[in-house]
């Protein structure tokens, strides 16, 4: 068959294989068909002997296109892919170091700070952050006034792995305690807000398409292969905070807990249980999550999953018992007592001692009169620190100080009745 009949038969052929001009075989690339076939020719000598000719059929030049994107997605993903792999070491090495309880927060030789035998504890302080982790270290406040109590069950939790659920009023300190506990012992932090719209993929992660630039490897007129930059649209799976404070061994805060769908948090039930976590939605490499050893689960909210029983927290929901369950500690956190609430106020404001104690006493029958069914709001300590500032910038007008912060958010009939406890602790205007 001649040539031109071949290559009449080529152009017409269903599969679009080309002709190469050496030995009229049709083949998809001359490259490969010239390197088996023909050792003692090149690429550079077939383009001088036969200008013009085509070196790849169109199905080659899909094939090569394919394996351009597909390479350029797992380049895309290979930085969290290797990290997703290394799960169970995560990627940086972190090392720790002992350091005592009662020194390393700053606690003094109160007897609360030791064992129960009187001696020191041991804590774990991390060592060896990688850039990442370090971004995720909560910032240290030296003014901060821990509760020992308190501090004691959540930093048992952290060093036993044990997950931990804080309840209680607004303004009781349950995520700063957890915050200041993870700054101490040098944990990263990350803190995920729960709400009645969260889902899934806002715990979990989810694919994204994103535009890239890339280089991609094209023909020219003269058949040549160049070089080109060109903007292409990249899907990625984009992992989610949970996932990524497993990988990195961080600890990771659900705070507002009792706000999100029960159908949401159940997600966290296996991770709760130690075990590893599955993203069934997710490429293979990031399929299953095996938590950090460092990894920590700690939240927070206003309820203990059962309900508002104070009428204080619309918005909160009945949890499912299963899933609370899986806390290995549960704490009520409580108004702080007189002399902690004013050291507060003292090392936040710089108030004077007497007119710190006037306020929090002033806080105590506000919290007594809600307890009694006497008012529907209670006072906590962020409003309080508030009082303090503005009534300092009034030149001592704590009445007006707890009025701007606290009272005038009451209902008329409540604030009349607060109104008059302020003048029987403040006995004026200004103190």
């Amino acid at each position: 068959m001649s040539q031109l009949a071949n290559a009449g038969a080529a152009a017409t052929a269903p599969d679009d294989k080309i002709l190469c001009q050496i030995d009229n075989v049709r083949v998809h690339s001359i490259q490969s068909h010239i390197k088996k076939n023909h050792p003692d020719w090149t690429i550079e000598r077939y383009q001088a002997e036969f200008p013009g000719e085509p070196l790849f059929s169109q199905t080659a030049l899909d094939v090569i296109e394919r394996q351009k994107k597909e390479k350029e997605l797992a380049a895309a993903a290979a930085p969290q892919a290797n990290m997703a792999v290394s799960a169970g070491l995560g990627p940086a090495k972190m090392s720790f170091k002992n350091a005592m309880f009662h020194e390393l927060f700053e606690l003094g030789n109160a007897a609360a700070a030791m064992s129960s035998k009187g001696a020191p504890i041991p804590v774990k302080v991390l060592e060896g952050h990688d850039a990442q982790s370090l971004d995720y270290l909560p910032e240290l406040d030296k003014s901060y006034v821990f509760n020992i109590d308190l501090l004691k069950k959540v930093i048992i939790g952290m060093e036993l792995n044990m997950p931990t659920y804080l309840w209680g009023f607004h303004g009781t300190g349950k995520t700063t305690i957890l915050q200041q506990a993870a700054a101490r012992t040098r944990r990263p932090f990350i803190r995920v807000q729960h709400t009645i719209n969260m889902q899934e993929s806002d715990v979990l992660g989810q694919w994204t398409v994103r535009a890239k630039e890339v280089e991609v490897e094209e023909l020219d007129n003269d058949g040549k292969k160049v070089v080109v930059k060109k903007q292409q649209s990249v899907t990625e799976y984009q992992l989610g905070p949970l996932p990524l404070a497993m990988i990195n061994g961080w600890v990771y805060c659900a705070d507002e807990y009792d706000f999100a769908m029960p159908s949401v948090t159940a997600v966290y039930q296996p991770v709760l249980e130690g075990q590893s976590l599955l993203i069934k939605d997710a490429p293979p490499h990031f399929r299953k999550i095996t938590p950090h050893p460092n990894f920590r689960f700690v939240a927070t909210g206003n309820t203990n999953g059962v309900g508002d029983e104070t009428g204080l927290y619309q918005g909160t929901l009945v949890q499912n018992a299963a899933n609370y369950s899986r806390f290995a500690i549960t704490e009520e956190v409580e108004y702080m007592e007189a002399k902690i609430e004013t050291a507060i106020l003292q090392s936040k404001t710089g108030i004077d001692s007497a007119s710190a104690g006037k306020i929090v006493k002033m806080a105590n029958e506000v919290r007594k009169m809600f307890r009694d069914g006497k008012i529907t709001m209670t006072v906590s300590p962020r409003e309080l620190i508030r009082c303090a500032s503005l009534g300092i910038a009034y030149g001592g007008n704590w009445s007006l100080g707890m009025e701007l912060a606290f009272a005038n958010r009451l209902s008329r009939v409540d604030k009349k009745v607060v109104q008059e406890y302020m003048q029987r602790v403040f006995g004026g205007a200004a103190a």
